[in-house]
Order: structure tokens, then sequence, then C-alpha cells
């Protein structure tokens, strides 16, 4: 083997680890508040393994606070938003990619780049109107805001590297525009 070769799979190594540690660091951290009673939490100088350890904290988080309702709540949002952006990304992306339409292709990247925050007052006086306050409908829209011009983004640089050939040959082979 060659030393530079393992200096630099070393050097690696070394740089992975710098990086990651912080969010391992945090996550343990996260982990051990979640398993110590208060005064463990408070204490000085801190611990990270408690002596004894507080199981009825997560007993307590599902119990109160209508944990599963929030979590369906969640499930809900984030499975229509992914549902329906890739509905409408995956074909955008494709029709932009395949008609090799640049100047759609940048207003969906000036749709990415917008901060979220800049549809906010105008979306919610949209929901107000329309009497959607209160529902899970805002969540999901918003949600769609953001995704959807990533999944048409992505879907077009995927799109773009298909080869037209295997199209072709699935045409050939009796497969229809939509298969």
């Amino acid at each position: 083997m060659n030393w530079r070769w393992l200096l630099k799979q070393a050097a690696l190594l070394f740089s992975v680890l710098v990086i990651v540690s912080p969010v391992i660091l945090f996550f343990v951290w996260m982990l051990s508040l979640s398993v110590k009673y208060e005064i463990d939490n408070a204490a000085y100088p801190p611990v990270l393994i408690p002596e004894r350890f507080a199981w009825k904290n997560y007993l307590d988080v599902l119990e109160s606070n209508r944990f599963s309702t929030y979590f369906v709540n969640s499930l809900l949002v984030t499975g229509t938003a992914t549902l329906l952006a890739l509905l409408v990304g995956v074909p955008a992306g494709y029709g932009i990619a395949r008609m090799k339409a640049a100047k759609a292709a940048v207003v969906i990247l000036v749709a990415r780049i917008t901060p979220g925050l800049s549809y906010l007052i105008p979306l919610f006086l949209l929901f107000q109107w329309l009497g959607l306050l209160g529902t899970l409908w805002p969540q999901i829209i918003i949600h769609l805001v953001v995704t959807v011009p990533i999944v048409i983004w992505i879907m077009i640089g995927y799109f773009e590297t298909t080869p037209l050939e295997l199209e072709e040959a699935a045409v050939i082979d009796g497969a229809s525009r939509w298969q």
C-alpha cells in the first residue's frame, strides 16, 4: 500500500469525523435530556448519562398533548403534499426537459430561490378569504409552494440525463406516450 493513499484516507476520515461529530453530539445530548429527570437537566456540571432514567417522560408525551392527533396531522400534511408535488412536478419536469424550455426552467429556478416568507402574507389573506384557516389545507399548500419547484428542478435534471433513445425504444416495443 502506498503511504500517500493511507494519509489521504486518514485525512478523509478525520474530516468526516470533525464534520459529523457535532451532529452526533447534539443527537446524544437530546436523547440524554429526554431520559433525565428535571433536576438532572438543570444540574451543574451537566450530566450526560443520568444515574436513574426517567422513561416516564416518553409515556407522558404519548398520553398528554394530543400527541397521536398531531402525529396523524403531520402524516396527512406531509403525505398529501408529497403526493401532490410528485403529481405536479414529475410531468412538469418531463415537459420542460423534453421541450428544452430554458425560460420555464429559469422561472422554476426563481420560484425555488424565492424565500418562503415572501409568500406568507398573500397566502394568509387568500386562506382567510377562502375560509381555510383552522384546517390542514393551508399547511399542505404552503408545503407545495416550497416543494413543487424543488421537485420540478430535480426532475428536469433527471429527464435531461435520460437518453431519448430509451423512450423511442419503448414506443417501438408498443408503449404509449404516457407509459
